[in-house]
């Protein structure tokens, strides 16, 4: 009995926090289907489809990170369950606002999961295992266990040690600051352990050998004071913040007959790629033990965050990391995982001095030009063509194809180039045929109505938009069919700069026409552009 009223009081606290605090919700690009199918792809599991997936999310706070994933993949169904009311009518409202139909939060406490939601493609946690009971953590892993397809994907995200020993330190600090003062608010007690931490930090900086010995606690310290009060009250006051070491994770996933895949941050899990001295001391300290090499690299890198992606155990006798190894990157079985995905390369032409091969340089400066999106068909027939104009002998060709497959690869772990079995469907405006369909217009509406106080906007990548205007909102509504450059000119005049009489009508003209550009090329970006020839939905 007494376990179940202090499970009532943290439960009650817990919900006193999310009022006085809320929790901007933020969308999360490596937690959408299309991220994971490809990580488990690369892998070698055989993934749901992304495109029709069945979602879940535990923790979904106002749902910001499936209501944008929902609005860019209607064919799939997203569903959220948060402990909040206040967050859940809110995001509720949100999407009742943006009218979409294939995404829903649920109010409810995991401990007493809805059995009859049945099974999900995708099960994600971002941001909850560490604020949760022991209790809790092993009904989440219980969730996911029983509520996961077979072949599908789950995503958990934590603290972790060593890193977060010095945050914890600023935790504690914090915690002690308010110990006597149960007065207060939780908005309260932020500012207080705000101003205590500032305080003690500002006498450590006045002595140098103080400011020397502790200069990880003063970093972990800095951090902390540079963030929101909402990010502060809840991952630092909040009643439960538990971190764990990777192994004491993957120990808790073995109970629950699950296994560990990767880590989202492929770095973490792809050493060889990128440095072969560190993986060979890896596989002599662990031999034959992914979880330990990545357990031991956690050490050496003091790494305070993962973002585990699992799966059952019975699907892990696929899983294989070949494609870490540069030297099997050439193999037929590797380059078959590498063909089948669409590419998006995020660094810029400065960055193609790294590249050695001047003719995997050259192709990804033509990558990089024609818009950076690519499969290894153009890419390589862009390096042939590279080649042929090089004269260069028939002997460099291969040579060269090998670079340009271990180039991908390497990047791909290392988070320069983003990879997609299903890539989010971008399309180029076309003047007279494209036009922005009505789920992204009512998704933009409803944040810019009240909904940006809650939730961000997402591109079709699902990172966030923290700049919609009304003028995004304006040039959606007028294009919501498509429609001559001269009619939106014409009807941008009349809306934004007729009213300007300091201005001639050229001037007018003029300004209308660049807000037309702009507003053309930011649709695009942002992936609400579709064409009356490949797209039937609203």
């Amino acid at each position: 009995m007494a376990k179940d009223n202090q499970q009532i009081t943290t439960d009650d606290m817990q919900q006193t926090i999310y009022k006085e605090l809320g929790y901007k919700s933020y969308p999360f690009p490596f937690t959408t289907p299309a991220y994971l199918e490809a990580y488990g792809t690369l892998v070698g599991l055989n993934t749901p489809p992304a495109k029709t997936a069945r979602v879940l999310e535990l923790g979904a706070t106002y749902g910001g990170n499936i209501i944008s994933q929902a609005v860019h993949n209607p064919e799939a169904t997203f569903v959220g369950i948060e402990l909040s009311q206040d967050q859940v009518e809110k995001g509720n409202k949100i999407i009742s606002d943006a009218k979409l139909d294939n995404v829903s939060l649920i109010q409810g406490d995991i401990m007493n999961f809805d059995e009859t939601l049945g099974t999900f493609d995708y099960i994600i946690a971002h941001g909850f295992y560490s604020w949760i009971s022991d209790e809790m953590k092993d009904k989440l892993l219980d969730i996911i266990s029983n509520h996961l397809a077979d072949n599908g994907i789950a995503y958990v995200s934590y603290n972790t040690y060593p890193g977060w020993h010095t945050m914890e330190e600023v935790r504690q600090l914090m915690l002690f600051a308010n110990r006597d003062h149960d007065e207060l608010t939780h908005k309260e007690k932020v500012l207080r352990g705000k101003t205590v931490g500032s305080l003690v930090g500002s006498q450590i900086l006045n002595y140098d050998n103080l400011k020397e010995r502790n200069s990880k606690f003063l970093g972990a310290l800095r951090s902390v004071m540079q963030k929101d009060d909402y990010y502060v009250g809840h991952d630092h006051l909040e009643p439960h913040n538990d971190p764990c070491y990777f192994y004491q994770f993957n120990d808790h996933l073995k109970a629950h007959n699950l296994t560990y895949v990767c880590d989202a941050d492929l770095t973490l899990s792809m050493v060889r790629t990128y440095d072969e001295s560190i993986a060979d001391k890896l596989e002599k300290l662990a031999p034959n033990s992914q979880a330990d090499q990545e357990q031991y690299l956690d050490f050496m890198l003091d790494t305070t965050f993962r973002k585990s992606i699992i799966c059952k155990e019975r699907a892990a006798k696929d899983i294989n990391y070949d494609v870490a190894n540069p030297d099997k990157v050439n193999t037929v079985p590797v380059r078959t995982i590498v063909n089948s995905f669409v590419f998006q390369i995020l660094f810029d032409e400065e960055a193609l001095e790294m590249f050695e091969n001047d003719l995997v340089r050259d192709t990804f400066k033509a990558l990089i030009k024609d818009g950076g999106t690519f499969n290894m068909i153009e890419a390589l027939a862009i390096l042939k063509a590279a080649h042929d104009a090089a004269k260069a002998s028939e002997d460099d060709l291969e040579p060269a194809v090998c670079s340009l497959y271990k180039a991908i690869v390497e990047h791909m772990v290392r988070g320069g180039i983003r990879f997609y079995k299903t890539f989010p469907d971008k399309q180029e405006y076309m003047e007279g045929l494209s036009y922005v369909p009505a789920r992204f217009t009512n998704f933009v509406k409803a944040i810019a109505d009240g909904g940006s106080e809650y939730i961000y906007g997402a591109n079709m990548f699902n990172d966030a938009i923290g700049d919609i205007s009304e003028e995004d909102l304006l040039f959606m509504e007028l294009l919501n069919k498509p429609k001559a450059k001269s009619t939106l000119i014409k009807k941008i005049k009349d809306s934004l700069f007729s009213a300007d009489k300091a201005q001639t009508g050229k001037h007018q003209n003029a300004m209308a026409e660049a807000f037309y550009n702009e507003l053309t090329k930011r649709m695009e970006q942002l992936g609400f552009i579709r064409s009356k020839k490949t797209d039937g939905l609203s």
